[in-house]
C-alpha cells in the first residue's frame, strides 16, 4: 500500500514538470513608442533650438511655429540684415523691436524674445477674427510679414466686398484687386494699393514649413 501510494505521487510530481515545460511562456509587454511614425523626441532644427523653445512656450506658440518664421525670415543666419534694415534671427525693425523692449535685435536672445512676443500680440490680435486656430496663424503670419494695418485694410475690404473676412483664402483671392487705382477711392483703405504677393507666399511657405516641423520633431 504504501508502495502504491509512494508511486502515484512520484508520477504526479512528473507529469507536473513536464507540463511546466511544456506551458508557453506569459507574453511580456513591449515598450511601445508614443510619438508618430518619422518624429523624433531630440530632433534638432536649429542651433536654436533650446532658445526658441523658452520663448516660446513662454509666449504660448509651438516652437516649431517660431521655428519656421525664423526659417523663413533668416535661414537662422543671426548675421542677416535686410534693405529695409531688419535684422537678426526674426528679422525685426529696429523700431519695432524697441517698442517691444529690445536693446540689440543681432543679440540672437533678443532677437528671439522680441520676435516670439511680437509673433504672440499678433496671434492675440487675431482671436476675435476667427475661431478656426490654422486660419488665425494665417491672418498671424500676413501680419508679421506685411503688418498690422496692410491685413487690417484687406480685411476691410473683404468686409466691402461681402466676403467672409475670417478666411484666409477669401482674402488672397482679393488682394489682387487691392493693387488697382480704384482702391484709394474707399475710405476704409489706410495704407494705399497692395500688391500681396509676397505675403501669399510667406504665409504658404511658413505654413508648409511647420507642417514639414510637426511631422519631424516633437513639441
Amino acid at each position: 500500500m504504501v508502495l502504491f501510494v509512494l508511486a502515484l505521487i512520484a508520477g504526479s510530481i512528473l507529469a507536473d514538470g513536464i507540463a511546466s515545460r511544456s506551458r508557453l511562456p506569459e507574453p511580456v509587454a513591449e515598450a511601445v513608442d508614443t510619438l508618430p511614425r518619422g518624429m523624433c523626441a531630440d530632433y534638432v532644427i536649429s542651433p536654436y533650438d533650446s532658445l526658441i523653445k523658452v520663448y516660446s512656450d513662454s509666449a504660448g506658440l509651438d516652437w516649431r511655429l517660431v521655428s519656421a518664421v525664423i526659417y523663413h525670415e533668416s535661414g537662422f543666419d543671426n548675421d542677416v540684415r535686410s534693405r529695409r534694415g531688419a535684422a537678426g534671427l526674426m528679422q525685426m525693425m529696429p523700431e519695432t523691436a524697441e517698442w517691444l523692449g529690445a536693446e540689440d535685435i543681432t543679440d540672437p536672445i533678443e532677437a528671439v524674445r522680441v520676435g516670439t512676443l511680437y509673433l504672440k500680440q499678433l496671434h492675440r490680435n487675431y482671436r476675435g477674427h476667427t475661431d478656426d486656430p490654422e486660419e488665425r496663424l494665417k491672418f498671424t503670419l500676413a501680419a508679421y510679414n506685411a503688418g498690422v494695418g496692410r491685413i487690417r485694410d484687406c480685411i476691410n475690404y473683404a468686409k466691402f466686398r461681402g466676403v467672409d473676412s475670417s478666411s484666409w483664402d477669401n482674402i488672397v483671392a482679393l488682394i489682387p484687386e487691392m493693387s488697382d487705382d480704384a482702391i484709394l477711392e474707399l475710405d476704409t483703405i489706410k495704407f494705399g494699393k497692395f500688391k500681396g504677393v509676397e505675403t501669399i507666399a510667406y504665409v504658404d511657405n511658413v505654413m508648409s514649413k511647420y507642417e514639414q516641423y510637426k511631422r519631424r520633431a516633437a513639441r
